[in-house]
């Protein structure tokens, strides 16, 4: 039995891909992600809870979401400044999210780089780098490219576990029921301490003179 690894390479549409063996899977199109503001989720990352952006897709389809076919091929130029007009981030592919891979039906097959593809026999699997994938996310909001959430935005999401919770309170004697509860009073917890830690100001040390620029004490 033959097996085939692969590793991705990023592509964003001005780079070809390195070579590497076709993939047996149906072609698809390019696409950007997007990201509204209020898509987040808890995730465990680096040993501590933090909030990490979630993301749609645009695919690139003539005629589809206002994309327009041009003699270059589909143009989603107008559909992309039209998503951000409604409060969506587009995130550009510069930022490296996307791969290719060249399918046995002669076009490409577009895929998030951190899903790696791995042929066995003739079976087709994917495995996810989600470690590699929580690092990029948790960048672009690090470096500013996506904001972090907003207070209302994680109250939104406190408000949901607590409507969980009180569907089950009148149930809380039962052994079962309670160790939920329990989890959902450490989920709000932890959504709530996440949001604190994104949110805190960089403590300052007022004696400390490191950095200080010369002739700042007579500015």
């Amino acid at each position: 039995m033959s097996t085939q690894t692969f590793t991705p390479s990023t592509w964003t549409g001005t780079r070809q891909t390195a070579s590497a063996p076709k993939l047996q899977v149906m072609p698809n199109s390019p696409f950007y992600l997007l990201h509204h503001p209020f898509s987040w989720e808890l995730v465990k990352h680096a040993d501590k809870w933090t909030w990490l952006p979630t993301f749609g897709q645009l695919h690139e389809i003539a005629g589809v979401n206002g994309i327009e076919e041009t003699p270059h091929g589909p143009d989603s130029t107008v559909a992309r400044m039209r998503l951000q007009d409604a409060g969506q981030t587009v995130i550009d592919r510069e930022y490296g999210y996307l791969a290719r891979y060249e399918t046995v039906y002669g076009a490409y097959y577009y895929r998030l780089r951190w899903d790696v593809p791995k042929v066995i026999g003739r079976k087709l699997f994917w495995n996810t780098d989600q470690d590699g994938y929580n690092e990029w996310r948790q960048a672009l909001v690090t470096e500013g490219i996506i904001d972090a959430p907003e207070i209302e935005v994680v109250q939104t999401k406190i408000s949901m576990i607590d409507r969980k919770i009180d569907r089950r309170l009148k149930f809380q004697h039962v052994p079962e029921v309670k160790t939920e509860l329990d989890e959902l009073y450490e989920l709000k917890k932890n959504m709530q301490t996440a949001y604190d830690a994104m949110h805190a100001k960089p403590s300052t040390n007022t004696k400390s003179t490191k950095g200080k620029r010369k002739g700042a004490a007579d500015a």
